[in-house]
């Protein structure tokens, strides 16, 4: 057992986590545990049960998480928001609609088709009769990389909804994009 890997590694996994909670809207709730997990690590950095205690209050902390919705695997990514574009980015972004609920619940299409298209496309395949209520129509571009997702406005994009979705996003970085995994 290689005592100095595995205190590096219960390091970086609770570097990462503290790196998780600070995109969220629940840092303030679970910031004291993290606290105390780490106190509880410095007190005792090369004590294999107190590493092995460590990891597995880490791991409990962020199966709290993903119980949560959080998708952490999504943690890996920088959101950001790229003004408007118009057609002229086809190629380098993709066309994208966004539907969010007021439960929270998150529909996209995306394609080659024009933004008003790509919506009664999408409206036509939700779910009838669930209570779904629209709370936002977004017409934006997007751009996935190995760590960036870029949301751009585009010409079907009033200014106020791109604010709005600015705030939404930032509110709760992480939860954002939880919701758009698979995109």
């Amino acid at each position: 057992m290689n005592i100095s890997r595995n205190v590096n590694d219960i390091w970086k996994l609770m570097y990462e986590t503290a790196q998780l909670l600070d995109r969220t809207s629940v840092k303030n709730r679970f910031e004291p545990q993290l606290e105390v997990i780490q106190m509880r690590l410095q007190s005792a950095p090369v004590n294999p049960s107190v590493l092995k205690e460590v990891y597995l209050a880490l791991t409990e902390l962020r199966k709290q998480l993903r119980l949560l919705g959080y998708d952490l695997t999504m943690g890996k990514y920088t959101l950001l928001f790229d003004g408007f574009h118009n057609d002229d980015v086809h190629g380098l972004f993709t066309r994208m609609v966004l539907f969010i609920f007021k439960n929270g619940i998150f529909y996209w299409k995306t394609g080659d088709d024009n933004h008003l298209t790509l919506s009664s496309l999408l409206e036509n395949s939700l779910p009838r009769n669930r209570g779904l209520v629209v709370e936002e129509k977004h017409y934006l571009w997007y751009r996935r990389t190995k760590s960036t997702l870029t949301l751009s406005g585009s010409a079907t994009e009033s200014a106020e909804a791109y604010e709005r979705l600015k705030i939404y996003a930032r509110a709760d970085n992480l939860m954002f994009l939880s919701r758009l995994r698979g995109i």
